[in-house]
């Protein structure tokens, strides 16, 4: 019985980790997009390297 109760327990956790790993993709927002890629730009702006740094 405890051999049934632990290849159970296996396959849940096995079961719970496939379904974390392989999420259904979401729909993609361009808004969310955009926002992203204007941080990104910000971003480079205030760390970019002058020559004089390399």
């Amino acid at each position: 019985m405890a051999v049934i109760g632990i290849i159970v327990f296996c396959g849940v956790v096995v079961g719970a980790a496939a379904l974390l790993l392989n999420r259904p993709e979401r729909p993609k927002d361009p808004r969310e997009d955009q926002e992203q890629m204007e941080y990104l730009e910000a971003w480079k702006k205030k760390h970019e390297r002058t020559d004089k740094e390399k």
